[in-house]
């Protein structure tokens, strides 16, 4: 998998120590990559450009709907409310918004569970972006 890496200068305070990083991966998703080795969390937070203005007439509400239903399951961990089941276990939180032209979904967990966290929420993601 190619991975491009971006020119783009990431700002940041003098007297932050992380290291930054902007990626553009063969799907074209962007993605900044944060590392910080002096915590035991890691996170993540995915923006979808699909929002409320989405909606089709008569079905106002849809997007908001979607973005909580899509937490419930997916082929790949098929089991009601595996996700929140993971996170409440192993991490120590995930949350969504909708609003008008994006809907974002966020978690953070306990470093060593970093890794199954994104790829149950990839999961989900996928299969929503399937069935679109």
């Amino acid at each position: 998998m190619a991975i491009e890496k971006s020119e783009v200068e990431i700002v940041k305070p003098r007297n932050d120590k992380r290291e930054y990083r902007r990626i553009v991966l063969p799907n074209s998703l962007e993605v900044c990559l944060i590392s910080d080795p002096d915590t035991d969390k890691a996170a993540a937070s995915m923006n979808v450009d699909v929002g409320y203005f989405c909606d089709p007439e008569g079905l106002e509400g849809l997007a908001h709907f979607l973005e909580h239903m899509l937490f419930y399951a997916s082929e790949k961990y098929p089991v009601e409310d595996s996700y929140s089941k993971f996170i409440a276990e192993h991490g120590d939180s995930y949350n969504a918004f909708t609003s008008s032209e994006n809907t974002n979904f966020n978690f953070d967990v306990n470093a060593g569970c970093f890794e199954e966290a994104l790829d149950q929420i990839f999961s989900i993601l996928h299969q929503a972006n399937n069935v679109c």
